[in-house]
């Protein structure tokens, strides 16, 4: 789960980037600044319906990548940048602040865990590049309201597992771009509606981009665990799981590409295929152990685990992990 969240953080930052150094192109040179000469400069996969420059800001609206399908996988509604145009000509160009509203990505993970979507066509690769290799930007603030994030993934789960989120409220502090590894402050706050519950999530911590260090606290309520079922249902005799909620606490440090993550989690509400025999499973323990334990306890089931790993081992899944550790638990919580 945080694997997944901070790549779409890395995913967000460097579109952010890609879309501001297209404004700061703009601003440099003053005779291109025109909504047909950077769609001509980025692509015909990149587009844009207006483009505001005053003095210290530049505004765009309606910003659209789309695939080499001709799916659209990031769109803005607006896109605000405030700075002292001035600064071009230092070393490191500094945006006081940067705000994105209403901004959607649609992240898409292949079977063997790479990133088929958002990916960047040659010619806006070359862009980028360009524009970086010239001058480092950096952001004193990048805020974001309305977002949302559509993320499949083909690889953890038994089968695709499409995973909304919305009502994303995201602040950044100091972020740099190329990445450096000078910490970024981070608060995010943001739901994930399914068709049985709607989950709210808030993080706040610091990332380090250039090498991937993470210091954060999450908290997850509500989160309808049929949604995940293809994470945790991998054996012939688990159990259907008809409703279940599910309340998590975690405490992140990612070091040196080795995570370490000890959480606090809550089953209620457990609802399961009913006339289950005791051969049936649920996170491999007896279903009707699980199911008399929570009669006892108030319709609720407490689990501490935590999650460790080496994320440059193949082997080592952080989704699979969590999924053994919360399974291990409930079975020493039962004894």
């Amino acid at each position: 789960m945080r694997r997944r969240s901070k790549r779409v953080l890395v995913i967000a930052g460097v579109v952010v980037c890609m879309f501001v150094i297209a404004g700061l192109a703009l601003v440099r040179y003053a005779n291109v600044i025109a909504k047909a000469g950077v769609e001509k400069a980025l692509g015909k996969d990149f587009s844009m319906e207006s483009i505001e420059l005053k003095w210290g800001s530049v505004r765009a609206r309606n910003v659209v990548m789309k695939d080499r399908a001709g799916k659209q996988v990031v769109r803005v509604e607006e896109l605000a940048v405030r700075s002292d145009f001035m600064n071009i000509f230092k070393e490191e160009y500094t945006i006081s602040s940067l705000h994105l509203k209403n901004p959607y990505i649609y992240v898409e993970v292949d079977n063997k865990g790479r990133l088929a979507s958002p990916a960047l066509t040659p010619q806006e690769k070359k862009v980028v590049e360009k524009e970086t290799k010239r001058q480092s930007v950096k952001f004193d603030k990048i805020t974001i309201s309305g977002g949302s994030v559509d993320y499949l993934d083909r690889k953890a789960p038994r089968v695709p597992v499409l995973t909304k989120v919305r009502d994303i409220e995201m602040q950044m502090e100091d972020l740099a771009y190329p990445f450096a590894n000078e910490p970024t402050k981070y608060s995010i706050r943001a739901r994930v509606p399914t068709g049985k519950s709607t989950a709210d999530i808030r993080s706040d911590g610091k990332i380090k981009f250039a090498s991937q260090d993470v210091e954060s606290a999450s908290r997850v309520r509500n989160l309808d665990i049929t949604h995940f079922k293809p994470y945790y249902d991998r054996q012939a005799k688990s159990v259907h799981v008809k409703k279940g909620l599910m309340d998590i606490d975690v405490k992140a440090k990612i070091a040196n590409r080795k995570i370490h993550a000890p959480g606090h989690a809550v089953l209620k509400g457990l609802e399961l295929e009913t006339g289950s025999g005791l051969g049936d499973r649920f996170m491999g323990v007896p279903a009707s152990m699980v199911l008399g334990f929570m009669k006892k306890s108030g319709d609720q089931l407490p689990i501490d685990f935590v999650v460790s790993g080496d994320l440059d081992n193949p082997k080592f899944n952080i989704a699979e992990n969590f999924m053994m550790k919360l399974s291990f638990s409930i079975a020493e919580k039962l004894g």
